[in-house]
């Protein structure tokens, strides 16, 4: 146990290192911004969940001293470092080789979702952490059933339930191992002590709620009694209002199309070979332990099937657990030898020779994921990732609660942004969302003029004030607003300043200028041609003559190119059927493995120089675009 101890640790700091190495440094858009905006609250409604999240961020916050955006990706990356280190044992236990765990959690720790998610303030590497210390205890105490193991699994299985609720998923799993490894028949199973540990233990932990459920009666309209606020309580912390639209309602129509998400997802993470190794191990299981071949079989099954039909914009993070057990099946597939060692035989082992394949084996693997990783750095650095940082200057720039206030009406993921920002970096940008005061927003918007402070909105915002009060409130480009068009910004480069275009499906939201892309692309290639159609396309090479690259495909690819003696890798990275929210970027432009862009939807331009370091970047139709501002008068 001691080595797997210590190889568990080595692990853990390999992946922390990674992780760290390409931590985000400070705050963004979408729920990680949320998440950095609440941590550190005294009251988190049942709408926020995650009770155990924000206890363990919020400690964290405190004890380190450090900002709260920095802190939580920086929690992140110990606990997805921490999560890689259990695999390890859990791995182990499986497959009775420690080399072949380490294999298991190397797969694991490298893989580009989890990765990922391990530098930005997020849910699912302590959801790892949870996932794999639960099988890992349940596998112990198959070993040796005793009460006090029995009582740890059912403890931290319920501790689970207050970071993700998607813990249930595990439930179906474990409930049928517990049933066939029980000692003496699944009747044992429900002895008067033990049920009464079980409840005990899942009171415990659905009180980590209690929480967000006392913070109803702080709410400016609290529930009329316990049985409302419960019902608040359910309906918020399940997020009843779009799940019920959401799990189990992907169309009959886009199930095609899901399959061969599922398969680019896989290979994203893994490559090929693995799903096959991981096939191997798991009919592996089940010669030598038919009870762990149906849990391995069940925990994937389920939380695939979850994921395959939960018609969300980020399915990708929820296929989580389903890698983490892909990875995990790995370990039995390279031990050559027996996973249980044959009576009477020396040292424990069948075939002395297997066991040599089985290092080999288990080495290759270790390899594979370190050639992985190494591909995968450049495009997993975030390190110098500020756009969200870029995009809200640009939006408050002379906005401050002398000058001026500012109303809004964002994408939602936008708004998170400038809640962490308006809070933590700028607290003096006064800011609210229109619809909140579109009801008296004449008079606020006299009350302000009359004590000299402008009101400045966004364009969405102004579209609502028009649609509401006409030529009553008029309005007028405000100073200071950056909308320089992509043409005169390319404009601007030097001839044959090396760049790449790409263009993706936009978001309903957020609509692309056809113009304006048709006017950029015959800037940069000195033809007038038009851009091909796609739903990704990328076009490289140097301004003012025929591109080096221009590819066009209604599904991702990775092109390499050299661009003025530099090598180029465009990578395309999600799947936009399904993915409408990606916090690593749609996509990626490596150069000199740098990396010199992180590909949005709608259009993402770079230019850069001979060391691969971008010197202009440009967004449009997407979150990082450039917004209209507007000053309101009457």
């Amino acid at each position: 146990m001691t080595r797997r101890l210590l190889a568990s640790v080595a692990v853990a700091l390999v992946a922390f290192v990674l992780y760290h190495a390409t931590l985000l440094p400070g705050f963004d858009f979408g729920d990680t911004g949320s998440f950095q905006t609440i941590v550190g609250s005294s009251e988190i409604t049942p709408r926020d969940a995650y009770p155990l999240y924000f206890a363990i961020g919020g400690a964290f916050v405190h004890v380190t001293g450090l900002d709260h955006a920095f802190a939580l990706n920086l929690l992140s990356a110990i606990e997805g470092a921490a999560a890689s280190g259990l695999l390890v044992l859990l791995a182990s236990e499986l497959s009775g080789s420690l080399l072949a765990g380490i294999a298991s959690a190397l797969l694991f720790a490298t893989s580009y979702t989890f990765w990922s998610q391990a530098t930005i303030a997020e849910v699912y590497a302590l959801h790892a952490i949870f996932v794999t210390l639960t099988t890992w205890l349940l596998l112990r105490w198959a070993q040796q059933p005793t009460l006090r193991r029995l009582t740890m699994f059912f403890a931290v299985y319920a501790l689970a339930f207050g970071n993700h609720l998607s813990t249930v998923l595990l439930l179906p799993g474990f409930t049928v191992f517990l049933l066939m490894a029980a000692p003496c028949g699944w009747r044992s199973m429900f002895a008067p002590r033990i049920v009464a540990v079980a409840l005990v233990c899942a009171a415990a932990g659905a009180m980590q709620y209690a929480w967000n459920l006392s913070a109803l009666w702080a709410m400016p309209h609290p529930p009329s009694g316990i049985a409302d606020a419960l019902r608040t309580f359910w309906f918020d912390v399940t997020k009843s209002d779009w799940r019920e639209t959401m799990v189990l309602n992907v169309p009959s129509s886009m199930l095609r199309d899901h399959v061969a998400m599922y398969w680019f997802d896989v290979t994203q993470q893994f490559g090929p070979i693995v799903p096959v190794l991981s096939a191997i191990g798991l009919i592996r299981l089940f010669v030598t332990d038919a009870k762990r071949g149906v849990l391995f079989t069940l925990l994937f099954a389920v939380n695939f099937l979850f994921a395959f039909n939960y018609n969300v914009g980020d399915t990708h993070v929820f296929y989580l657990p389903s890698h983490l057990m892909l990875a995990l099946l790995v370990a039995p597939a390279v031990v050559a030898q027996a996973l249980r060692p044959a009576a009477g035989s020396p040292n424990g082992l069948r075939y002395p020779v297997s066991v040599i394949v089985g290092y080999v084996a288990s080495a290759l693997v270790i390899g594979y994921a370190g050639v992985r990783a190494y591909h995968d750095f450049p495009a997993m650095d975030r390190s110098h990732d500020t756009r969200p940082t870029q995009a809200l200057d640009r939006l408050t720039n002379g906005v401050d609660d002398q000058r001026a206030i500012l109303l809004t009406d964002l994408n939602w993921q936008v708004a998170n942004g400038l809640s962490y920002y308006a809070k933590e970096m700028r607290p003096e940008v006064v800011h609210a969302r229109m619809p909140d005061v579109l009801l008296y927003a004449p008079t606020l918007i006299a009350d302000n003029a009359a004590i000299h402070r402008d009101v400045v909105v966004t364009d969405r915002a102004r579209q609502e004030l028009d649609a509401a009060y006409g030529p009553l409130i008029g309005a007028r480009i405000a100073p200071n607003t950056q909308l320089t068009r992509l043409p005169m910004e390319i404009a601007e480069l030097p001839r044959g300043t090396r760049y790449v275009l790409c263009v993706l499906r936009p978001s309903r939201d957020l609509p692309l200028d056809a113009d304006e892309l048709a006017g950029a692309y015959r800037l940069l290639t000195g033809t007038a041609s038009s851009v091909p159609d796609g739903d990704y396309v990328a076009i490289a090479g140097t301004t003012g003559r025929p591109p080096d690259l221009v590819a066009a495909s209604g599904r991702p690819f990775d092109r390499d190119v050299k661009v003025d003696g530099v090598h180029v890798e465009i990578r395309m990275e999600a799947w936009l059927a399904s993915d409408t929210i990606r916090r690593m970027g749609f996509g990626h432009v490596i150069a000199n493995r740098q990396h010199t862009l992180i590909v949005e939807r709608g259009i993402s331009f770079v230019a850069f120089d001979d060391a691969g370091t971008a010197i202009r970047t440009a967004y449009r139709a997407n979150i990082f675009a450039p917004l209209p501002r507007y000053v309101c008068y009457r």
